[in-house]
């Protein structure tokens, strides 16, 4: 082999163009001739390295990685300029495969010392996804949204890595060119795509949102009938990297991921009783959750008729049952049940103090943990009385550990005045507030004193403290109420236990929100415009589909595992492309799927679903 380059003029403009092909010298009945093996484009390598280079793609090309001799280190240029070369022919090679068919018999004789294998891309996770994708007919919805084949294939490969290399809109590029084979499920080959193409997919995602929520809503109830219609509401935020200074969503506010010192963009989502979301919309990071409600209910068209199912209910905690929303939903005669904003367990101490001698507390196990239910009725509301022996001894073991803290830090401060470090009352009293700062209920546990000093007043000697006896803090303010709560609805015609059940079921929205968090890497958002904000956040959405359908049917089959521990056993399922060489010298390149182990049948087996035996083979080059 070696490297021809080829000069190129312009007629109109006179100018030069070069370009670089290795070519090979091959024998056919007519003679001699040039067989141009791969396209090199222009390259800037030195001539005199032009040999390392040839040698180093031949040995690509058949597999035979080691063709330089021992003690020569390949220069860096040299390497870079091949992977260059190989990035290109792969991608050509690719082509071929689908296609061309071979014009080579099946059967051939090998060269078993010379078999290698390249071009190794995780398959079963992605083929997973591409199974659960086509269940929910997004191929088809897509269609009738205008979306081409290559758009549709391209959305396919986004959310399907969100899932797989959870992160920005750049990873899932990367992951899509370099480690996965969900360009060789997909409608259309992915080749050649770029980032821009990435980013503008969500963009058309998100124009059509609510067609595509819709449509997600009706096929999931489809594919799983018979789960109960209650909706469960809640809001959470994800923090930016960096400033964001173009972005009108980016907004400081208070983090529940404790990052108040990055901007915000708040989400608010709708899932019902099983998990499956139902809508979401996006929100700026300083929105309030108690005002989320009735802007979020509107733009899902709820009152519309919008959701499935006869008189759904909506669950929330107690951060969004206001006043005002627990009115909203009186108004709109939309059933609910939180739990009460606000001290209302406080207005049942005595009924809480007397749990256990009043009959008409009811008791149920859960996870090895009594809870206590108690019915009380008022007008069209019921109200349920809870005793949780677990959330008890949780609260416990809070108001400990921060009494601990305050005392710890309430030493510290007074060792100082002790030693003279700090003597003036108006920095010990500045201190002080930045204690019941810390700790909100400081002085309603501690006896707190400052001595002064008697021979200069604005001085202090002394800090005297002491947590204050029971008898000396009022009554509903002491631990009586930890591990109470009131449950607040309007589904009178259920048993107390059965709507404690229903209100347990909002932890599928904290489920469905650490998902996105975790598994699906929706955290952090690095985009500058709220447009590309609210489309990355559509994609997490989209993805969160896939996932909580995948868990579903793996649940009802008996496998509990999460997506994250699915994922990585099916990593080791892979497509690799298989380099022999028959006793005829020509090298054969194929394209194959590994057999699946026990543990990815298993998966399978579970899903419903088998991955198909595809062999595509073609040949390469002929070894000299």
């Amino acid at each position: 082999m070696y490297i021809k380059e080829i000069k190129t003029r312009n007629p109109k403009t006179n100018k030069e163009y070069v370009k670089h092909t290795l070519v090979e010298a091959v024998r056919t009945e007519n003679g001699p001739r040039q067989r141009a093996v791969m396209q090199l484009g222009v390259l800037t390598l030195p001539k005199e390295l032009w040999p390392l280079l040839i040698a180093e793609l031949e040995g690509r090309i058949s597999g035979q990685t080691q063709l330089m001799l021992p003690g020569i280190k390949l220069p860096l240029k040299v390497k870079n300029a091949a992977d260059r070369a190989m990035e290109k022919f792969t991608i050509r090679s690719s082509r071929r495969i689908e296609n061309r068919k071979s014009p080579y018999p099946d059967e051939v004789r090998v060269k078993l010392e010379d078999t290698a294998t390249t071009k190794h891309r995780s398959f079963g996770a992605e083929f997973v996804c591409h199974s659960t994708w086509n269940d929910l007919k997004m191929h088809k919805k897509l269609s009738d949204l205008g979306f081409n084949a290559r758009e549709r294939s391209l959305a396919e490969a986004v959310v399907t890595g969100r899932l797989m290399d959870s992160g920005s809109e750049l990873s899932t590029w990367e992951w899509m060119k370099n480690s996965s084979a969900i360009g060789e499920l997909t409608e259309e080959s992915l080749d050649n795509i770029g980032l821009n193409s990435v980013y503008s997919i969500g963009d058309k995602l998100l124009a059509n949102k609510e067609e595509i929520e819709k449509h997600l809503v009706e096929t999931e109830a489809k594919l799983h009938p018979g789960r109960e219609t209650l909706y469960l509401f809640d809001i959470t935020n994800f923090y930016f990297e960096g400033q964001s200074l173009g972005n009108t969503l980016a907004q400081y506010g208070k983090s529940k991921e404790k990052r108040d010192d990055c901007p915000l963009v708040s989400l608010g989502l709708i899932v019902d009783s099983s998990g499956f979301p139902v809508t979401s919309e996006v929100f700026p990071g300083n929105i309030g959750e108690p005002h989320t409600l009735s802007e979020i209910l509107s733009k899902m068209r709820y009152f519309e008729g919008y959701l499935p199912g006869m008189a759904p209910t909506i669950a929330m905690d107690r951060g969004i049952a206001t006043k005002d929303n627990i009115a909203l939903l009186k108004e709109k005669s939309i059933p609910y049940i939180v739990i009460s904003r606000g001290p209302r367990n406080a207005h049942y101490l005595q009924e809480f103090e007397n749990h256990l001698t009043d009959p008409e507390f009811k008791s149920i196990t859960r996870h090895n943990r009594e809870i206590r239910l108690k019915e009380v009725h008022s007008e069209s509301i019921t109200e349920i009385l809870c005793l949780s022996e677990g959330r008890k001894e949780k609260e416990d073991a809070i108001e400990r550990r921060w009494k601990e803290r305050a005392s710890e830090d309430l030493s510290s401060l007074q060792r100082s005045i002790r030693k003279g470090n700090i003597i003036l009352t108006s920095k010990i009293e500045r201190k002080l507030g930045r204690l019941e700062e810390r700790y909100p209920s400081l002085n309603r546990y501690f006896a707190i004193e400052l001595v002064k000093d008697k021979a200069n007043p604005i001085n202090s000697s002394d800090l005297v403290f002491c947590e204050k006896s029971v008898f000396d803090i009022e009554k509903e303010d002491t631990n009586t109420l930890n591990g109470t709560y009131v449950i607040e609805t309007t589904l009178q015609e259920k048993s107390p236990e059965e709507i404690w059940s229903l209100y347990m079921t909002i932890t599928r929205v904290e489920e469905a929100f650490r998902c996105l968090k975790s598994e699906l890497g929706t955290r952090p958002v690095y985009h500058q415009i709220a447009r590309r904000t609210r489309g990355h956040l559509f994609i997490s959405i989209l993805a969160y589909h896939l996932l909580i359908n995948i868990e579903y049917k793996l649940n009802s089959a008996g496998d509990t595992r999460r997506w994250s521990t699915i994922r990585e056993v099916l990593k080791t399922h892979q497509r690799s492309t298989v380099i022999i060489t028959d006793t005829q010298r020509q090298i054969h390149h194929l394209r194959i799927s590994s057999q699946p182990e026990p543990c990815h049948s298993q998966i399978y087996q579970a899903l419903r679903i088998k991955p198909g035996k595809d062999l595509k083979k073609y040949i390469v080059a002929k070894r000299l």
